[in-house]
């Protein structure tokens, strides 16, 4: 289930909500930057609306997880990131430099879900390890210490 932004507007309508330009500009922003904190999304915002408050960013945030279209994680770190509810994937997150990398689902959820007559309300699936970038560098200090 991939979300556009179009999608998220239509997801709001459906609900009576309504698509502020405010609401407009984070839907854009969450599309355009995967795995983005709260923060990051207020800081890319203010560049367009000096006048936006943090407190709208989580109001919105909010309101977009309640209707499905965002999910957020932690991705290995003290504080939520968001990103548009997208298909199934596994993110891939290096433990030494932070990245993320979204990859398919070895596994198809949603059919083991109905398999089952079960009723998924949350999933994640997440790997930590070391990037190929990290994996180098671990491996020419190693090289470069013998």
């Amino acid at each position: 289930m991939t979300q556009s932004p179009a999608e998220m507007r239509v997801a709001l309508m459906a609900v009576g909500k309504r698509v502020t330009p405010d609401r407009e500009l984070l839907i854009d922003i969450i599309g355009r930057n995967p795995h983005i904190d709260a923060l990051g999304i207020h800081r890319l915002a203010q560049d367009s609306r000096p006048r936006i408050g943090l407190a709208t960013v989580y109001r919105t945030l909010h309101l977009l997880e309640e209707l499905g279209v965002v999910e957020s994680g932690q991705l290995g770190e003290e504080h939520t990131h968001y990103e548009i509810r997208d298909r199934d994937h596994v993110h891939l997150i290096c433990a030494k430099c932070g990245s993320v990398l979204d990859v398919p689902s070895p596994i198809d959820r949603r059919r083991i879900a109905r398999e089952h007559a079960f009723v998924v309300t949350q999933s994640r699936l997440e790997l930590v390890g070391l990037c190929a970038a990290c994996q180098r560098d671990a491996a020419d200090h190693s090289e470069s210490a013998a």
